[in-house]
């Protein structure tokens, strides 16, 4: 009987330290000390912000780039965020946050139903394919990206490059678990 109590009690103790454990984040060796930190306080509240994806957030690398053409970049095939540096603290922390967002997206890809109905929550055409198109900001992914980045800072960002519907913002939030 003691035996069970005791497996019982590390089983809920290693439970909730799992439960309390953040995804980690790695980043490339040429990532300065102040970009490293910066990415994992954002890294961080976009953790805390996904909940219900905990479990498709590891295995992201953070890195940077000091020539590149748009603020940051996600490459799918290696999970690998890249930002381009130097940026101010609150422009670079809204770049890492959407790309996170492509992130999870990609490792823990979103329902047709729900790409279906964030397609009608942001008023584009139904049918809109989730990625590619002629203009930015109507490519759904872009504005996932966005909302997720919106759902973390709870205000727009300072380089605000999509005017977003409440509702998109809205379904984010409840995929996440956030909602």
């Amino acid at each position: 009987m003691i035996a069970v109590v005791v497996i019982v009690i590390v089983a809920v103790g290693s439970l909730a330290a799992w439960r309390g454990t953040r995804p980690n984040l790695r980043f490339t060796s040429g990532t300065p000390g102040d970009v490293r930190e910066l990415a994992t306080q954002a890294w961080q509240r976009f953790a805390t912000a996904f909940p219900d994806r905990s479990a498709c957030l590891e295995g992201v690398t953070v890195g940077v780039a000091w020539d590149l053409r748009d603020r940051a970049r996600y490459e799918p095939s290696g999970a690998l965020v890249l930002i381009r540096a130097p940026g101010t603290a609150a422009n670079l922390e809204a770049s890492l946050l959407h790309e996170f967002a492509h992130h999870v997206e990609h490792v823990c890809p979103p329902s047709i139903a729900f790409r279906q109905r964030f397609v009608a929550a942001g008023l584009l055409p139904p049918g809109t394919p989730w990625r590619g198109g002629d203009h930015w900001d109507r490519i759904p992914s872009e504005r996932f990206a966005e909302a997720a980045v919106l759902l973390v800072l709870g205000e727009p960002p300072p380089h605000i490059q999509i005017q977003l519907h409440r509702a998109e913002v809205a379904m984010v939030a409840v995929w996440a678990g956030d909602g």
